[in-house]
């Protein structure tokens, strides 16, 4: 329709023709170019190369020799978009490639523009603008596979048309070439991109059935795991064959399992891809640095990933000494390196038994909700069993102390019968002699016999189940008397007692007289400890929890021996003659029969702490109570 030149509606379709080709090459660069995930940047990019394309094609169209205006539009052009780049994006290897292209062919069509041959301002222009999006093309897939060939091909092509075209007109003006012939590099480039989505596709098929072989294949090995956790088996046994199903099965090469016994230290269970200097470093981490009180605040800091697990980054786990990875990534909204993901091991009572720790992924893309779902059902199943260990451990515990009460209480009353006689034909004698050495005797033999008598009490105290009677108490009014009351032990062995209650600690449901008996056997054991050390301090604290009072007793002796029978009847490490090894089983006891709970752990680097758990009563807190601190009191 528009054969005819001259005129101005043949110019303005000129306009629009080269105006269109100019935006196409433009809309080529910028869906291919590093900013094509930020909208905003991508925008910014191309209204700053369009705007003075089209009014530098206008002004060419109508033959316009403005010579400052093309100038400043090539400028603004071929200098603009390494400036910009420079501003919003660290300068890569491959941007120093094309950048000096661009400032080259800016230098030469101003150069022209200024010799009033604005022509090769918008040769160069197109022949940039197509070109460039070939090197982009490669840049954003990296292989040889027949559509990235093509349309890499289509792209290098279409860029030579134009100076190609020229070349011709200059010196084989007389050659004619179909027009049609100029176009086929665009078929190059549209079924390149069509070939390039086929394979896209065909890849993303190709890696959904493996991924979907993958999951069948991790669904399978983690209910073996599970059918087994559940069966009952030793969890310690299991941990490293975890790990290894874990890195074997998901996008993690490196899996540790870390847990805990006596809910305060940890211990790496099970780990897998770890070498011997990682498995090092994380036993001692375990054992000198890390803390399982840390793990509710780990998980606080962290990116949550699924409903149990929480990606965190170097910054955020740096703080509490991870083990280092010699695996080196690119930063991105995935991955860095240094992260860890953490999932703990909550019990269905929220406590904490310990985490699974995973980093060094083979695609950072599947860090996700979905690559860790299976993840997080494996580990709950894990906190599941952990937690019902625990509970069968104390079903051992009570039976064994409910059947041993039992026959405590019968040999008692049987021993306590002859017993009596023994100590009433004693005190008999006593009247009859006088002085002298048989009285001594006589005396002494009284005085074991009486001491034979308060262990039978124990025992039957130990056996018997009595109706507890329990009201508010003042914890500190009832620990306050059983220390005057051990005034002279504490004053004779030279012990640093020190008490830090909590003020407005509320008033606790007990019965008086058994809660006694508990202060009495804890302060007596600690002393009893604390005989060969040269520095003997015992700490007493209280403080509110939740709906309970959690009451301490914390010594610098040597520690519990084996951390595992201290509330068996009869155990004891203390010399023969020194103790029954019935105190603890008898505060472990009335403790549960205060509806509390009653732990025994070790300190480092030495000592041990008894911690005992009790239910707030109904009534109001006290009035403040003055805190005792970092003060000796006997």
């Amino acid at each position: 329709m528009f054969e005819q030149a001259g005129g101005s509606l043949t110019r303005l379709v000129f306009i629009i023709e080269d105006g269109s080709l100019a935006l196409a090459a433009l809309f080529f660069v910028g869906s291919l170019t590093i900013f094509h995930e930020d909208r905003k940047l991508t925008f910014g990019a191309l209204v700053l190369a369009a705007v003075p394309a089209e009014a530098y094609i206008a002004a060419l169209d109508y033959e316009k020799d403005w010579r400052p205006y093309y100038i400043v539009c090539l400028a603004v052009i071929f200098y603009g978009a390494p400036i910009y780049v420079t501003i919003f994006r660290k300068l890569t290897r491959e941007a120093l490639g094309w950048m000096p292209l661009s400032i080259l062919a800016g230098s030469v069509s101003i150069f022209r523009a200024w010799r009033h041959d604005a022509d090769t301002g918008l040769l160069a222009f197109l022949t940039v603008g197509f070109s460039l999006p070939a090197f982009l093309y490669w840049r954003r897939y990296r292989r040889w596979s027949p559509g990235v060939i093509t349309g890499v091909s289509g792209f290098l092509l279409w860029g030579l048309v134009f100076p190609v075209g020229l070349f011709m007109d200059k010196h084989w003006p007389a050659l004619h070439i179909n027009p049609e012939l100029w176009n086929v590099p665009k078929f190059f480039v549209a079924f390149g991109m069509i070939l390039t989505v086929l394979e896209d596709k065909s890849a993303y098929l190709k890696s959904a059935r493996e991924r979907e072989r993958k999951l069948s294949r991790q669904l399978q090995k983690f209910a073996e795991i599970t059918s087994r956790l559940l069966s009952g088996v030793e969890v310690n046994s299991l941990c490293h064959e975890i790990a290894q199903a874990i890195t074997e099965t998901s996008t993690f090469g490196r899996a540790t399992i870390i847990l805990s016994n006596d809910g305060r230290s940890l211990y790496a269970a099970g780990y897998s891809g770890l070498d011997a200097k990682a498995i090092r470093e994380t036993q001692y981490r375990c054992a000198n640095v890390w803390r399982l009180d840390q793990l509710a605040e780990v998980c606080r800091s962290g990116e949550m990933l699924g409903p149990n697990s929480f990606l965190l980054r170097p910054t955020q786990i740096g703080k509490y000494g991870p083990v280092p990875s010699t695996m080196r990534y690119e930063a991105s909204h995935y991955w860095e390196s240094g992260s860890v993901v953490i999932v703990p091991l909550l019990t269905g009572r929220g406590v904490y038994v310990g985490c699974l720790g995973m980093d060094d992924p083979r695609d950072v893309t599947h860090v996700t909700a979905e690559e860790m779902s299976q993840i997080e059902l494996l580990a709950g199943d894990l906190a599941v069993t952990l937690e019902n260990a625990a509970l069968h451990r104390q079903l051992v515990r009570s039976e064994k102390l409910a059947a041993i009460g039992q026959l405590v209480a019968g040999v008692a009353h049987e021993l306590n019968n002859p017993l009596t006689s023994i100590v009433g034909y004693s005190e008999l004698l006593t009247d009859e002699i006088r002085e002298g050495s048989p009285r001594q005797k006589i005396e002494k033999m009284l005085r074991e016999a009486q001491r034979m008598k308060r262990i039978i009490e124990n025992l039957l105290r130990f056996g018997r189940q009595n109706t507890l009677e329990k009201k508010s108490a003042n914890l500190e009014v009832l620990l306050q008397d059983v220390l005057t009351l051990q005034e002279y032990q504490i004053r004779q062995h030279k012990l640093d007692v020190r008490v830090e209650i909590e003020s407005d600690l509320p008033q606790v449901a007990l019965d008086e007289d058994r809660f006694k008996q508990i202060l009495f056997n804890l302060l007596n054991n600690s002393i009893d400890a604390l005989q060969e050390m040269r520095k003997r301090r015992i700490t007493i604290t209280a403080a509110r929890r939740d709906d309970r009072v959690v009451l301490a007793f914390d010594d610098n002796g040597p520690g519990f021996t084996d951390i595992n029978r201290v509330f068996d009847p009869f155990y004891t490490t203390k010399a023969i003659g020194k103790g029954t090894g019935l105190g603890l089983s008898i505060c472990y006891g009335i403790v549960k029969e205060h509806g509390g709970e009653i732990h025994a752990m070790n300190l480092d680097p030495h000592g041990a702490r008894i911690l005992l758990e009790l239910p707030v009563s109904g009534g109001a807190s006290l009035p403040d109570v003055a805190v005792v601190s970092d003060r000796a009191l006997f």
